[in-house]
């Protein structure tokens, strides 16, 4: 499907004039409409709600009158839009153009209306290569249109007013010139198909959570699509699965390659799938993600976010773990979540009103730092088995422990640093425990499985190709036996060698 138009929800955020937004582009599955929703709030049922069309590829849509429940009805005009043939969108796009051209600034048409504009299409002409109305009426002279010129001679045509013809032909035809065609619009009957709930025959990819082009390997050219290739839609059966392989002249699904792959969930794509050995995964967390509810679906979602999960083996471990975060779907940012944190801990009969005036810039992002939460799309996380209303002190910045590894200082914490409280000149990385703990692990960007810790340095590392530091004896963990702030350690000089400021306790004892 190729998108049609690209719409923004909108719904007023509970304590101010401001809005949470949205935008989504159609046609859309089941599962994206829902993500929409949810990153601007529909469910909570108490705010004013709103959709415009921001663009649409086949109409003007500042004719069209939208109201928030529509948004499954201008899927389905997407849906109808996108199924045109060429020659079919370009008659629609005229007797759009037609049925809209005088309407008064105040006036609109309903989304219905629309919708029965793609059916009976083919019951309108078309004539090519008429593009005025002085080419019309030679057309229409020509073709024996109209009986009052089937008898002029030839030596008298010439003396006929064409433009009167063609205009008179174009007013009774309600007709438009739209590119090189002329197109009758009064040809035009629909059938009133859509009543409101009339719906278009369920595709299997309208409730797929993944869906993948599948074909057998190629033998000459890896980067030629066949023809044979074939829409896997996630989750389904191993049997299916491996019949459609056979199909394609596989011996089994994994023997395939993918040529396109479309998600229904934001946080993964294509580079989580790195082999068709992998798609007994995919497959798994297709059905786990099904069976959530749907705000159990939107907290999968947050915490892909808060982990900035890249691997399979990630999200999975990501649905495990849902239950182990809070949350706050009312705030958008540090400064909604701040205004949250403090209407939780006044008296009940305090006037929260007193907060929305409140700037709240610095503090914001200090309060996020100190319990560990971060934003997301979808709201506000927790850290792991944090909360996110614990009472803090103002001045209570996390201490870490301070290292040495490879060869530069660093920070350590056996738990997740969230990017909230990585301060600006610092970088964070996550480190990998390999069979001897930490002396055999890795050094990565982020890592879900096997996580031994997080770090922070004052420079970056480069991974290479593979995407990762592998750490021996000599490169992994020191402990100075100090601990100290991210803004400490960010504000304090390394020049010289570590050990000449503090006294090792030696290397690392796990």
């Amino acid at each position: 499907m190729s998108t049609q138009m690209t719409i923004e929800l909108s719904a007023e955020k509970p304590r101010k004039h401001e809005f949470y937004r949205a935008t989504l582009d159609l046609p859309a599955t089941d599962l994206q409409i829902e993500d929409a929703l949810s990153k601007a709030r529909f469910q909570n049922e108490s705010s004013k709600k709103y959709i415009d069309i921001e663009e649409a590829i086949l109409f003007d849509p500042s004719h069209l009158s939208v109201t928030a429940d529509d948004i499954h009805m201008l899927n389905y005009l997407a849906k109808r839009l996108d199924s045109l043939s060429e020659e079919d969108e370009l008659k629609f796009e005229a007797l759009y153009y037609a049925r809209t051209r005088r309407l008064p600034e105040d006036e609109q048409i309903q989304v219905g209306t629309v919708i029965n504009m793609t059916y009976g299409l083919d019951m309108i002409p078309l004539a090519a290569n008429v593009g005025t109305d002085y080419e019309l009426g030679r057309f229409v002279v020509e073709n024996d249109f109209d009986e009052r010129f089937e008898n002029v001679p030839d030596a008298a045509l010439s003396y006929l007013d064409y433009k009167s013809i063609g205009k008179e032909f174009r007013e009774r035809d309600d007709g438009v010139f739209y590119g090189k065609y002329y197109v009758p619009t009064r040809y035009h009957e629909p059938d009133n198909l859509y009543d409101g709930t009339h719906v278009l025959p369920e595709s299997p990819s309208d409730s797929a959570v993944f869906s993948l082009l599948v074909a057998k390997a190629p033998e000459d050219d890896p980067d030629e699509v066949p023809d044979s290739a074939h829409w896997l839609h996630l989750p389904e059966s191993k049997d299916e699965m491996n019949a459609l392989a056979k199909q394609l002249g596989a011996s089994q699904i994994e023997d395939c390659v993918f040529y396109d792959f479309k998600s229904s969930i934001p946080q993964i794509d294509k580079c989580f799938l790195r082999s068709m050995n992998d798609i007994g995964k995919l497959n798994d967390l297709a059905e786990d993600y099904l069976s959530l509810s749907e705000e159990e679906r939107t907290m999968f979602k947050a915490v892909m976010e808060r982990r900035h999960v890249t691997t399979l083996d990630g999200a999975l471990s990501a649905f495990k773990s849902i239950n182990d975060y809070e949350f706050s779907f009312d705030a958008e940012d540090a400064d909604d979540f701040f205004k949250e944190y403090l209407a939780y801990h006044v008296p009940t009969n305090f006037d929260t009103r007193w907060l929305d005036g409140i700037r709240s810039d610095i503090d914001a992002d200090r309060l996020l730092q100190q319990l560990g939460a971060e934003v997301t799309s979808y709201g506000i996380v927790s850290k792991q088995h944090g909360s996110l209303f614990a009472l803090t002190g103002y001045d209570e910045l996390e201490e870490y422990e301070l290292i040495e590894v490879c060869g530069q200082p660093a920070l350590f914490s056996d738990t997740r640093i969230p990017d909230s409280a990585v301060p600006e000149g610092l970088y964070r990385y996550d480190l990998r425990c390999g069979e001897d703990d930490l002396l055999d692990g890795t050094i990565e960007p982020y890592v879900y499985v096997n996580h031994g810790g997080s770090i922070l340095v004052q420079q970056p590392f480069e991974f290479g190709e593979d995407g990762y530091i592998q750490l021996d004896e000599d490169s992994s963990p020191n402990f100075i036996g100090v601990e100290m702030t991210a803004e400490e350690f960010a504000g304090r000089d390394f020049t010289e060698d570590i050990n000449d400021d503090f006294a090792p306790i030696g290397g690392m004892n796990l």
